[in-house]
């Protein structure tokens, strides 16, 4: 707190002092007012415990979501006696409550026979009343502006205890929020003699806030490190002490999350401390959605782009701070803490947008994040990691992994290590970027020759991942972005390893679908999500995906039917429904036309194979048959007459 806010609330502290030490009833309540979030009812709080201490009565009552009067002189009752907010105290006086509004039967001349009633009528309110004595008692009132009550109600209640009982009372609101209410200001005129506006107690709030958490090692840091979370705040122009103890609470879970040797790391803490204040004052506030922390990085791209097309090449950071008044939300966050580099996060854009979305802590992420990240870039750590973590490296630190990772990534005949294509990308991506800067001793032409090189290599070497559908991406990869992944030569090289593996899964279909067979006999599930977009629900990402890939093509129709015909009549229905499913959708049928023949094939087998069997067998085959087969082979031949006609319609004469 700056010394003119905490000059502020130290002269609202002895006025109240003096309020509250009249030997008479002044006549007037107190009102401190202030907007949600900035620390009233913190301010009041502690205010009650001076009170206590100079052993004056006070009550402290929230009229938040109060809808009757009863209901508030239920919380000063509770207040009065905290014993009776307890549950075997609140059930006794519930039994009292009810016996005391229940009848009584009168017998006066003892013959058994009712000769009138008497009905109780005392209720849990007159209970309350009878059992307070708000003699010199301080009423304080808090959240005026969320209490159910009419406005004109509820004030002329307060009005009750300052004008016939000659109590003292302050109160605690919103006022913006009251000012939109009829009546209140003329009201107000009547009722409150004077009002205070509470000033943001940062540092207090704060204290208080670390006090309370469990983990006394958290305790140290935040308060070692007060001046980064005010700096902070105030570079986000955020009063919110709420926003502030829900940072200091996420902090600590974040951080019981974190290994032993991760906690000893002062500078990765501060960095996920400063990400979490930005997304939470941010979020909380409703400038971005959690959702938007994935649309940094490409936002930031945009605007680097913009400064190559638009001019000289420019800092992105220096562009964003200009015409902030034209920006976007999202725009706007990325100029105001442009040094956090929120574009970028760690350990990802991803696990932060779950965090806030969701509530979810991925533990095992954070910790696989920190092994690659550049907090812990021990011995193990692969060169290329060091590499891509360059700023932190000295200049013979950086020839030397230059070097070394030059040497491992270009000489084919040595290498024996670099297959991950993830990998790949990254180095590639330092190389251009080096190039671009003047840091490395190679064309952009000639850095991607012998990248495609390497990736030919890996094909004819059957080395190369074509499993994964995670390398396609040509964003990031195992949690860190590629540099200059924007650059027309990137994208070059993105697309060179897309076709590549493309034309690898060709060449590797017969083998795929020897293995794609033998699944249809162990698991009919997985063997149906792999040839057909339906079954989303039980889904792997990592499987293979062949709904639009002629795969039956490549086994054999005699192996097919003969492993379809071992299986079980339920099996059996399984895998022709998946198949008939399979050609369900017209434009992937265009491509799935080259296993019409097969199909006819593997038919005429089942076919054939079903006069052999039993009676029941047999029918069941040809049922199966008849409701899939023929149905899917008849769309097929249709399309191919279609296509048939088009040939001839577009052949030259």
């Amino acid at each position: 707190m700056t010394q003119y806010n905490a000059l502020i609330n130290s002269n609202i502290t002895d006025y109240l002092d003096f309020y509250c030490d009249l030997v008479y009833a002044p006549g007037f309540a107190v009102l401190l007012k202030g907007e949600w979030g900035s620390g009233k009812t913190w301010f009041i709080k502690k205010y009650c415990k001076s009170i206590k201490e100079k052993n004056r009565k006070y009550l402290y009552v929230s009229l938040s979501g109060v809808t009757t009067f009863s209901q508030i002189e239920e919380a000063f009752l509770q207040a009065k006696i905290p014993i009776l907010s307890s549950k075997p105290i609140a059930l006794l006086r519930s039994l009292i409550t009810q016996a005391l509004k229940s009848t009584v039967i009168m017998d006066i001349n003892g013959d058994n026979k009712a000769d009138g009633s008497l009905t109780l009528g005392s209720t849990s309110d007159s209970l309350a009343k009878y059992l307070i004595n708000l003699d010199e008692t301080i009423l304080i009132f808090d959240d005026l502006e969320r209490c159910d009550m009419s406005i004109s109600s509820v004030l002329g209640y307060i009005n009750s205890f300052i004008e016939h009982q000659e109590l003292k009372v302050i109160i605690v609101a919103n006022e913006v929020l009251l000012e939109e209410k009829s009546n209140y200001k003329e009201i107000k005129e009547k009722l409150i003699g004077i009002t205070f506006e509470i000033a943001l107690d940062f540092e207090g709030a704060l204290e208080n806030f670390i006090i309370k958490l469990k983990n006394p090692n958290v305790s140290k840091f935040l308060s070692d490190n007060t001046e980064l979370i005010q700096d902070l705040y105030d570079k986000a122009q955020c009063g919110n002490l709420r926003i502030l103890k829900q940072i200091v609470l996420d902090f600590e879970r974040i951080f019981d999350t974190l290994s032993e040797q991760a906690k000893n790391k002062p500078e990765l803490l501060q960095d996920i401390l400063k990400l979490l204040i930005a997304f939470s004052i941010e979020i909380r506030r409703a400038k971005i959605l959690p959702k938007d922390i994935g649309s940094l990085l490409q936002e930031y791209a945009n605007i680097f782009v913009n400064n190559i097309h638009n001019s000289s090449y420019r800092p992105p950071s220096s562009s964003i701070n200009e015409d902030s008044s034209k920006k976007t939300p999202v725009q706007e966050i990325l100029r105001k803490y442009h040094p956090l580099k929120l574009y970028d996060p760690f350990p990802s854009a991803i696990w932060w947008q779950t965090f806030f979305d969701k509530g979810a802590l991925d533990a095992k992420e954070l910790e696989r994040s920190l092994s690659i990240s550049q907090y812990f870039q021990d011995e193990n750590a692969p060169d290329w990691v060091r590499l891509y973590y360059f700023s932190n490296l000295t200049e013979e630190q950086f020839d030397y992994y230059l070097k070394k990772v030059e040497s491992e990534y270009t000489n084919i005949n040595t290498n024996t290590n670099i297959f991950d294509i993830g990998v790949i990308k990254h180095i590639t991506a330092l190389f251009l970027k080096f190039s671009d800067a003047g840091l490395y001793n190679s064309t952009k032409e000639n850095i991607l020759d012998k990248s495609k090189l390497y990736i030919d290599y890996l094909k004819d070497t059957r080395q190369l991942d074509i499993t994964s559908q995670s390398v396609l991406s040509c964003e990031h990869y195992d949690r860190l972005s590629f540099y200059v992944n924007k650059s027309p030569e990137f994208q070059d090289f993105c697309c060179y390893i897309n076709q590549v593996i493309k034309l690898a899964r060709v060449e590797n279909l017969p083998n795929v679908a020897q293995e794609l067979l033998t699944i249809m006999q162990t698991n009919v599930e997985v063997f149906s999500s792999m040839i057909h977009v339906g079954n989303f629900h039980i889904r792997d990402s990592s499987e293979p995906k062949y709904y639009e890939v002629p795969i039956f093509k490549y086994i054999q129709p005699y192996n097919f039917a003969e492993k379809f015909l071992s299986m079980k009549f339920q099996q059996q229905q399984s895998v022709c429904w998946a198949i008939a499913e399979r050609y369900d959708i017209d434009k992937f049928n265009e491509k799935l036309i080259e296993e019409l023949e097969w199909l006819k094939d593997v038919r005429s087998l089942l076919l054939k194979s079903a006069h052999t069997k039993g009676k029941l067998t047999e029918y069941r085959l040809k049922s199966l048959i008849e409701n899939n087969w023929n149905e899917v082979i008849q769309k097929l031949e249709v399309i191919a007459h279609r296509l048939q006609q088009q040939q001839l319609e577009n052949k030259p004469t």
